[in-house]
C-alpha cells in the first residue's frame, strides 16, 4: 500500500507475486513495468480483489489516513487466515515538525496507539520496536528551531552523496547495535501484525 511507481517490487518479487495500491496517480508511470499491477486509487472499498494476500506492507502510509482503524480492518480482510501486515509509521507527536505538516500527516505513533488501533481492527502484535534512535534528538532540535523561528512547510532537501553515505552508515551501525537493545524511543516505529 502506497507503493508509488513500484520501487520495491523487484526486491519483493523474490518472495512471490506483488501487487500495489497508490493514491497519487502523478507518481505512477503509465508506461512503467509495474503499471498493470498497481491499483490507482485510495485504499478503501474502491480497491477490490478476490485474491487474499500472505503479506501486506504499508511503509509510512498509515499516518496519512484519517481513519487508520478502518484502513487496518480493510488490510485484515484482504489477508489469508495466517496473513501478516508489516508497517512503519513516524513516532511520537513530540517530534512533530513542518515536515509532518508538508506531508499531510494526521498523527505520529506510539506503541500504545498502534496497539489500540491494531486490536480494534482484529490484529495482534507480533513484534514492534522503534527505529532511528539517533534522529530522535535531532528531530527535537528541529522542532525547537521551528518554534523559535517559524517557517512555512516545504519539501525536505536531500543531502549530498558523501553526507548520505555517512548517514546511511550511522543508521546501519545503530540498527546492528542500539536497535537490538529495543530502546523506548526513536523517530519511527516498525510493527508486524498477525490476524487474531
Amino acid at each position: 500500500m502506497g507503493c508509488g511507481d513500484g520501487l520495491f517490487f523487484p526486491d519483493l518479487e523474490t518472495l512471490g507475486s506483488v501487487r500495489g495500491v497508490e493514491a497519487d496517480d502523478r507518481i505512477v508511470d503509465p508506461n512503467g513495468p509495474y503499471f498493470d499491477r498497481i491499483h490507482l486509487g485510495r485504499f478503501d472499498d474502491s480497491y477490490q480483489t478476490n485474491q487474499p494476500f500472505d503479506w501486506i506492507v504499508m511503509l509510512d502510509v498509515l499516518e496519512h489516513i484519517p481513519d487508520a482503524t478502518t484502513a487496518l480492518k480493510k488490510a485484515r480482510d484482504l489477508l489469508n487466515p495466517d496473513g501478516r501486515l508489516l508497517l512503519t509509521v513516524p513516532a511520537f507527536n513530540l517530534l512533530w515538525t513542518k515536515h509532518d505538516d508538508f506531508n499531510h500527516h494526521i498523527t505520529r505513533y506510539t506503541k500504545r496507539l498502534i496497539g489500540q488501533q491494531a486490536c480494534q481492527a482484529g490484529f495482534e502484535i507480533e513484534n514492534q520496536h522503534y527505529l532511528f534512535h539517533w534522529t530522535f534528538p535531532a528531530k527535537l532540535l528541529v522542532r525547537l528551531k521551528e518554534s523559535l523561528s517559524p517557517t512555512t512547510p516545504k519539501p525536505a532537501s536531500l543531502p549530498g552523496k558523501v553526507a548520505n553515505a555517512i548517514l546511511k552508515t550511522i543508521c546501519r551501525f545503530e540498527q546492528a547495535t542500539l536497535t537490538q537493545l529495543r530502546p523506548p524511543f526513536g523517530s519511527s516505529l516498525v510493527v508486524s501484525l498477525r490476524k487474531k
